[in-house]
């Protein structure tokens, strides 16, 4: 597990999650250390999956959103995001900046939002199956 801040990031059950707790906002320079730590772990894989609990996100401001644009180059594409415990606030900010990181990088990203974890790691199994019967996909 990583402390990144407020926040931590450590990768999940599954080999392919990076599991995520955001508490409060997302400064840049937190999101420039997210990154790297995605860049590591997550290295030579040909994609990922992201879950976490967001009950606690604060804001995204514009400087963090633009680092994240800017990393996501670095790491493998995300096929599919299932968070939970999201507010109404951190639902919308989510599906701005998941949106804009599949225009910009062509990702076919999924995006699931729940009340609970467990419903959020039953979302992943079904997403990882999906992705795995794609030729050539995963």
């Amino acid at each position: 597990m990583q402390r990144i801040g407020k926040h931590t990031a450590r990768v999940g059950e599954h080999e392919d999650t990076l599991e995520l707790t955001l508490r409060g906002d997302l400064a840049p320079d937190e999101s420039k250390e997210l990154f790297d730590f995605i860049a590591r772990r997550f290295a030579g894989r040909s994609y990922m999956l992201v879950t976490g609990d967001m009950s606690g996100l604060g804001r995204i401001p514009a400087e963090s959103r633009r680092v994240i644009f800017k990393e996501a180059t670095r790491v493998p594409p995300i096929r599919g995001v299932a968070y939970y415990r999201a507010t109404f606030a951190a639902r919308v900010i989510n599906e701005l900046v998941i949106r804009a990181y599949a225009l910009a990088t062509g990702a076919d990203i999924a995006v699931h939002f729940a009340t609970e974890e467990a419903e959020t790691r039953a979302w992943l199994a079904t997403r990882r199956e999906q992705i795995a019967a794609r030729p050539g996909a995963g």
